[in-house]
């Protein structure tokens, strides 16, 4: 027999998630990668998360993004809470795709170096 659970499971699940994103004092971030080449650290908001309608919804730190250090089309990322643990891993789109990341522009997913990179949606339900 299958067991499944409710949606307040998943919720407390969820929220544990968020407390584990800030159980340290720095606060969580996600390496933006094209391939293996980091391309921008962005650095979450401090909770990094709030539960909004079942689903973890992430908050960028600096509303006017986090600098790019390499340029290049981003295709996945790391999440990391603030003690440097590796949480986990995901895509990366444009506003229009279906990553799990979604970065703001209007060049699709490419970053260019010396400007901002600027978070437009990250979700986990």
């Amino acid at each position: 027999m299958a067991f499944t659970h409710t949606g307040a499971t998943n919720d407390a699940m969820l929220l544990g998630v968020a407390a584990l994103l800030d159980a340290d004092a720095e606060p969580a971030y996600a390496i933006l990668y094209e391939g293996a080449t980091a391309l921008v650290t962005m650095i979450f908001a401090k909770p990094a998360a709030s539960l909004v309608a079942h689903e973890l919804v992430f908050a960028q730190g600096d509303a006017t993004g986090d600098f790019i250090h390499e340029q290049g089309e981003a295709d996945g990322f790391e999440l990391y809470n603030g003690a440097g643990a590796l949480l986990g891993t995901g895509d990366v789109t444009d506003t229009l795709g279906s990553g799990a990341l979604k970065v703001s522009g209007t060049t699709g997913t490419l970053l260019y170096a010396g400007a901002r990179a600027i978070l437009a949606e990250l979700k986990m339900a």
